[in-house]
């Protein structure tokens, strides 16, 4: 789970990266939207993929 965790925080990253870029002029303003709507399915995706297996973790912990 930390790794988990350490992955979402590289998204946030990611988010201020394009921020920057986009105020020191390297992406316009549709490519920095365009890059973090990506990048937030992206997260989106993989949060759901971990809750799903902490989920089935945690079914398996009760079930011994």
């Amino acid at each position: 789970l930390v790794g988990s965790e350490m992955c979402i925080r590289d998204s946030r990253d990611a988010m201020d990266k394009f921020k920057a870029q986009r105020k020191a002029g390297e992406l316009t303003e549709d490519d920095q939207k365009n890059l973090e709507e990506e990048v937030q399915k992206l997260t989106d995706k993989f949060v759901k993929e971990i809750d799903a297996t902490c989920a089935r973790k945690n079914q398996e912990i009760m079930e011994v």
